[in-house]
Parts: C-alpha cells; sequence; structure tokens
C-alpha cells in the first residue's frame, strides 16, 4: 500500500511543477514598475587623434584630387620651361643696356636703401633666405608635410607638387627672358669704379650686372605665394583659421623679400613691383588652368543620365550628368 501512495504522491507533485513552470514561461519575466528605469548606455565617441582635424565639412573629408591630372603635355611645358630658365641664366644679356630709374625708382632707393655695403650685403643675404624660403614652401610644407603625411593622400600631394613645379618653372622662363631683353642696369651700377665700389668688384664685372629687370627674387616669391593660397583655398589643408593664416603668411615672406632687394640697392621699386605683380598673375593663372578642367572620372554615377537618341538609320547614347 504505502509504494503506491507514495508513487500517486510524486506523481501530483510532478504535475504541480510542470504546470508552474509552463505557466512562468507563457507569463514571460517578470517587469518591476515601481523600478526607477536604467539610464540608457552612451554611445562612445569616436576616438580623435591629438592633432588631426575635426571639421567634418572640410578638413574632415578624405582629401581627393577631383581635377584633370598632370599629363604628358604637361611634363613637356615644365621640362621646357625649366630649360628656358636654366638657359636664360648662362645667356648673356643683351648689349645694348637700360640704365637709371624712372618714376619713383630714384626717391624710393634713397629712402630705402641701406647706408652702408655691409648693411646692404646682410639684407641681399636675407632675401636669399627668403626666396629659398618661399621656393621650397609650396612642397615641402604644403605638398609633402598637409597634404601627404597630415592629410594621408600622397596623390594629392603628388598632383600638387606637379602642378606648382610647372608654375615656378613658367615663372622662372618669363623673368629669364626679360632679364635678358631688356638688360637693366642694377642700381649700384652707377657707383662701379668708384671708391664706394672698385670697377673689379664681382658686382661690377659679373653676369649679374644687367639684370635688374624685373625682380627674379620678387617673382618668384610672390609665384610661390600665390600657390600656397591656391593649395590651401582649392584643397583646405589645414583648416581655419590656419588655410588663411598661411596664405597671409606667404604674402608677407614675400613682400619682405622683395623690399629687401630694393634695401640692398641690387633692385630698384619698379623692378620688384613688376616681378610681384608677373609672379602673381602666374601663380594664380597656371593653377587655375589646371582646375578648371574637372576629372570626369570623379563625377558621381548617379549624376549620370543615359539616353537613346535616333542617329541617321541607328541609334546613339547621349549621357548628361
Amino acid at each position: 500500500m504505502f509504494p503506491r501512495v507514495r508513487r500517486r504522491v510524486a506523481a501530483a507533485w510532478l504535475a504541480c511543477v510542470c504546470e508552474t513552470v509552463t505557466a512562468a514561461a507563457q507569463q514571460g519575466p517578470e517587469t518591476d514598475t515601481g523600478a526607477a528605469a536604467l539610464p540608457p548606455v552612451p554611445t562612445p565617441s569616436p576616438v580623435v587623434l591629438a592633432g588631426k582635424p575635426t571639421n567634418p565639412d572640410r578638413v574632415g573629408r578624405p582629401l581627393e584630387w577631383h581635377w584633370a591630372r598632370f599629363t604628358t603635355a604637361d611634363l613637356i611645358v615644365t621640362g621646357v620651361a625649366g630649360g628656358v630658365t636654366l638657359a636664360m641664366a648662362i645667356v648673356k644679356p643683351r648689349g645694348v643696356h637700360v640704365a637709371g630709374g624712372i618714376w619713383f625708382d630714384d626717391a624710393v632707393r634713397d629712402a630705402l636703401r641701406a647706408d652702408t655695403s655691409q648693411t646692404r650685403y646682410q639684407f641681399r643675404d636675407a632675401s636669399d633666405v627668403g626666396l629659398s624660403l618661399m621656393a621650397t614652401w609650396p612642397f615641402f610644407a604644403d605638398s609633402l608635410m598637409s597634404a601627404w603625411w597630415y592629410r594621408g593622400s600622397r596623390d594629392v600631394a603628388e598632383q600638387m607638387a606637379l602642378v606648382n613645379l610647372q608654375t615656378l618653372a613658367i615663372s622662372g622662363a618669363v623673368q629669364g627672358i626679360t632679364n635678358v631683353l631688356v638688360s637693366r642696369e642694377r642700381p649700384y651700377g652707377s657707383e662701379c669704379g668708384t671708391a664706394a665700389l672698385p670697377s673689379a668688384a664681382v658686382d661690377c664685372e659679373g653676369p649679374t650686372h644687367y639684370r635688374s629687370f624685373f625682380s627674379g627674387h620678387a617673382a618668384f616669391s610672390f609665384t610661390s605665394a600665390a600657390l600656397i593660397c591656391m593649395d590651401h583655398a582649392k584643397h583646405h589643408l589645414l583648416g581655419e583659421p590656419w588655410d588663411t593664416l598661411s596664405c597671409a603668411g606667404g604674402y608677407a615672406v614675400a613682400a619682405s623679400t622683395a623690399t629687401f632687394r630694393v634695401v640692398a640697392d641690387v633692385h630698384y621699386a619698379t623692378d620688384v613691383l613688376s616681378g610681384a605683380v608677373v609672379g602673381t598673375l602666374i601663380g594664380y593663372g597656371v593653377p587655375l588652368l589646371h582646375y578648371s578642367h574637372v576629372d570626369l572620372g570623379t563625377v558621381r554615377a548617379g549624376s549620370l543620365h543615359m539616353q537613346v537618341v535616333p542617329s541617321g538609320l541607328g541609334a546613339g547614347v547621349v549621357g548628361t550628368f
């Protein structure tokens, strides 16, 4: 009797447990409406590396080249312009020379020229430093450091460097040809053969004696200043206000370099002003020619619309974007 009672009790207990588990599964987990809701876990912000740009509109976007790429014809033009620049540095200016200042040249010379020859040579050296800085800045600072290292785009850095090289080569060719054809005497030429400047001095007998117009230092410096402004305006290399400050800084160094040439008595005011104008025009003009040709490969596929139109005895496909 007792075994049968135990079996019945065990069966009843097992049935009770099964009903309880089934009811709990159907009801689902208990919700405590009285307890305070836990605050949502905040989504972690993306990690921003120190020193890296954070402007999502300009600097934050990937740096890409959206214009026509440097072609073989561009390489030929660059090579020819560079060859002309080197040739004009060797060719002697024409035998008929132009001497003396025009317009306001003499007044500016009297106001700015350094008093002693030693001081003039110091300003000449300072202008050489300014020229070296300006001629290398578009390549090392903008192309290599800003575009390639800082923004991580080797392709844009290469295209920028090629455009900058072509622009400076053209500027040098124009300046060299003008130097040879005009053959203007340096301001200090009037003192050659005097006690202040013996006729045997290098400045009087050297090949640079009749290369005053127009100033190569001013032309190259202002060409580079224009290139700096174009590079930062088109590619937003550093973001604001650094792009604007880079442009302004380039023009400040270029203006100082040109002024030092007048203080050093190696150029008239019209020499450096002409060089500044020509350099600025070339510095903006040549890059704008490149930036005016958009690379069609960068046009988004969604903006290209194809349409079949009748053409003679057949049909043609016309694309618009």
